[in-house]
């Protein structure tokens, strides 16, 4: 049995959810006969529904909810599909639903990840054009790459010492790897912010907290492809080496 407490400030969160999430859907419905089905009222309902059942009836009300909700968002979505395609506002309305029972559980985390649904709503305009105008295909390669690396191949490789006398450990190797692709990515970014004479140095200098080895790798690798980077390249580098210098007098400090 839920406290009061608890199931008051559940009930607060489910609210503020659906009300941060239904603003944003009611800016962009628009008015007249062709406005979208789902606004303010009916995102803010949606989530009380689903801290209601979450707290009347448990997971089987909860379910209930949920799919009495998808059913409304699929009518929705069927009556509407010749003027918009999209799924955004059905999805983000059952997301809310379920954001609005796991409110009654985990309140702090059913708020946070109802602002960052808000967000992703919100930075629609922003979020298309950065993938269709900003990133090019080979970003988006390398992107994907560094993103199999990391969230595929790491979590598979074993985690203890292995061949002659226990002297690798693929995790640990993968894990160089995985640095010196996000040196690389890292300096990247600064050299397409800042221009590659400042920006291959300030990713050298952060980089080299994590590891001036990866990360003077990463940058020969850079200046081999591109020799005109040969010296901001060599900067980074050096850099790297100067922020394992600051660790080491931190640590030594601290000593």
């Amino acid at each position: 049995m839920l406290e009061l407490h608890s199931l008051f400030l559940g009930f607060v969160v489910a609210l503020g959810v659906g009300l941060l999430i239904g603003i944003d859907r009611e800016r962009k419905k628009g008015e007249g006969p062709g406005r979208g089905a789902a606004g303010l009222r009916t995102f803010t309902l949606a989530s009380l529904a689903g801290a209601t059942g979450a707290a009347a009836g448990g997971d089987v009300l909860l379910a209930a909810v949920v799919l009495g909700i998808v059913a409304f968002a699929g009518l929705s979505y069927w009556r509407a599909r010749d003027n918009d395609p999209g799924l955004t506002t059905e999805t983000a309305l059952v997301a809310t639903t379920l954001l609005g029972g796991f409110a009654i559980r985990e309140p702090a985390f059913a708020a946070g990840v109802g602002v960052v649904v808000a967000l992703l709503l919100n930075a629609r305009v922003a979020l298309h054009r950065f993938v269709r105008s900003v990133l090019t295909d080979g970003e988006i390669h390398d992107l994907l790459i560094f993103a199999g690396a990391t969230l595929v191949v790491l979590p598979l490789l074993p985690d203890h010492p292995i061949g002659p006398y226990g002297a690798l450990n693929l995790r640990t190797i993968w894990l160089v790897v995985i640095l010196v692709m996000g040196v690389g990515a890292l300096g990247y970014i600064a050299v397409r912010i800042v221009g590659p004479r400042f920006g291959l140095p300030l990713a050298g200098l952060a980089s080299g907290f994590i590891s001036s080895s990866a990360t003077i790798g990463a940058m020969g690798a850079r200046s081999a492809r591109d020799p005109h980077l040969m010296k901001p390249a060599a900067a980074g580098a050096m850099m790297s080496s100067v922020a394992t210098v600051v660790q080491l007098a931190i640590l030594i400090a601290v000593t």
